[in-house]
């Protein structure tokens, strides 16, 4: 990871295999687990390349929200050149809990990134269990494990 500074917020990027993307406003507790997490994805993966961007924010909007992908499409001129994922994580909720369960966050952020890219769309619940399994079989289950021991359910 690089450090670049954008205004007020340093921007980072990170450069792997699995992901290429800028990281903004990351602590470096948040930037070693998000590195920890990318460099835990099991070789031959397919990469993300529709994620731009990954932020570590205060506080999100709705209560208990740890972490958020989401997708929009951009324009390039009159047409749309495709779409673009922005992953937004949470301090103040990861913050009060372990470093295992931050990483299962993490880890499943990660995974509805790449399962919007690589597979077809599916109703949130069932996009939800998704990622966690998609998760698990990348090796992070004993992290979803911590993190379902240590939070309540949603």
């Amino acid at each position: 990871m690089r450090p670049v500074r954008r205004g007020r917020i340093a921007t980072v990027g990170l450069d792997s295999p699995f992901l290429s993307a800028r990281v903004a406003g990351a602590d470096a507790r948040f930037l070693g687990l998000l590195a920890s997490a990318v460099d835990r994805i099991p070789p031959g993966i397919p990469p993300i390349r529709t994620l731009e961007r990954v932020s570590l924010r205060r506080r999100g909007d709705l209560p208990g929200l740890v972490g958020l992908t989401t997708w929009a499409e951009r324009p390039r001129g009159r047409v749309l050149a495709g779409g673009r994922q922005t992953l937004t994580f949470y301090s103040e909720l990861l913050d009060r809990v372990s470093d295992a369960a931050s990483l299962a966050v993490v880890a499943h952020e990660l995974a509805h990134a790449w399962l919007n890219e690589h597979a077809e769309p599916e109703d949130s619940v069932a996009r939800e269990r998704e990622a966690d399994e998609l998760a698990r079989r990348w090796g992070f289950g004993r992290e979803l494990d911590a993190l379902e021991a240590e939070t309540e359910p949603a």
